[in-house]
């Protein structure tokens, strides 16, 4: 419940066009370990998009720059400048020179990024303004800020500075690193993710599911079990594996939707797919409508044999025809969740030529085995 006298502070989210979302997630995933090289010295360099920026400590210098038609602003720590340029400055600090001579040994010292950037192909950039620490922060920064990370190729050297850019930046930036590959996030390929074996869904009302009761038959208005014994292998109903199982003995009864839940393996027919086609498109799940109560509030129930687990690294790997073994068989029960939550156990049926699923236990909340 909210504290009565609680005020909410307002969100201003940072706005974004599509195009400026997907700049970001470019910069994100392929500005990584990217060399530059600064005089006779060899940095790699990672760029990460920031939200809500901190307030910079120390104050640093502030350069203001074009390039392309788009405008930039970089925030530099006053010692990880004066390293750089510390060649031209003959061991003084740029601070202590008159501005117009700070900024002629800014442009001679930057003069290899700047001349690295006009061999890019996207015009000559041009030095606007040097702003020192002690003038603090330029009055209009460009709304996009990324912080910007060096580090040396072989030394201990390592600074932090912030990258400000403008829309048309932020897309130019993006477009130079089109051609990297993206690098894999941080999850780590042994990273264990549980997975549905789902035959199937459907949608009912709060209300509906609340009077549920041992013995009531739920149809399935998804589902993804077909005649070919093939199963999806999922964690949210959306995407997943695209299984099969092994052909059930000749004398066997088994229901022709069915799969043999003692069955030893599982044989891959594709791999991790974004969407799961159902085998009954034509009564696929309505949409949702909105709820003028709690009660009419919509559940999503799907059927499943049981729980796989994988690695990351394994999932990535598996190819069609590549078999899965089972430690243990699937249930020979069929497990029903409640979005997501395992609320009971049922058997397969079928009602005029359509799967449902015959409720043989419930458990209250917090008793499911």
């Amino acid at each position: 419940m909210p504290e009565p006298h609680t005020t909410a502070a307002p969100v201003q989210p940072l706005p974004l066009s599509r195009a400026e979302a997907q700049a970001r997630d470019a910069i994100a995933q392929r500005a990584i370990a990217l060399p530059l090289a600064l005089g006779a010295s060899a940095w790699r360099m990672r760029l990460v998009p920031l939200v809500a920026p901190p307030p910079l400590a120390p104050p640093p210098h502030w350069l203001a720059w074009e390039w392309a038609g788009a405008q930039f602003v970089l925030a530099v720590p006053p010692q990880a400048l004066d390293q750089l340029i510390a060649a031209d400055l003959d061991h003084a600090l740029l601070a202590e020179l008159p501005p117009a001579l700070a900024q002629s040994v800014l442009e001679a010292g930057l003069a290899d990024v700047l001349q690295a950037l006009q061999q890019l192909g996207r015009g000559v950039p041009r030095l606007l303004q040097w702003t020192p620490p002690h003038q603090g922060a330029p009055a209009d920064l460009p709304p996009h800020a990324v912080a910007l990370r060096l580090r040396a190729a072989a030394g201990p050297e390592a600074f932090d500075a912030r990258l400000h850019a403008d829309g048309l930046g932020l897309l130019l930036l993006a477009g130079l690193l089109a051609q990297r590959p993206p690098r894999p996030g941080p999850l780590q390929e042994g990273a264990v993710l549980a997975l549905h074996a789902e035959l199937g869904c459907t949608r009912v009302a709060l209300r509906e599911l609340q009077a549920l009761a041992p013995g009531d038959v739920v149809l399935v208005q998804t589902a993804f079990a077909s005649a070919e014994r093939g199963l999806w292998l999922s964690a949210d109903g959306r995407a997943g594996l695209h299984v099969q199982v092994p052909p059930v003995a000749p004398d066997g009864d088994a229901h022709p939707h069915e799969p043999a839940a003692s069955a030893p393996y599982l044989t891959v027919v594709h791999p991790w797919s974004e969407r799961m086609p159902a085998a009954n498109p034509a009564d696929d799940l309505p949409p949702a409508l909105d709820a003028a109560t709690l009660q009419e509030l919509p559940v999503r129930l799907s059927f499943d044999l049981g729980e796989l687990r994988l690695t990351l690294g394994e999932l990535q790997a598996l190819q069609p025809g590549q078999t899965l073994a089972l430690a243990h068989p699937l249930a020979g029960a069929v497990r029903i969740r409640a979005n997501g939550a395992l609320v009971g156990e049922g058997d397969l049926v079928e009602i005029d030529g359509q799967l449902g699923v015959s409720v043989r236990s419930l458990w209250p909340a917090g008793d499911a085995p």
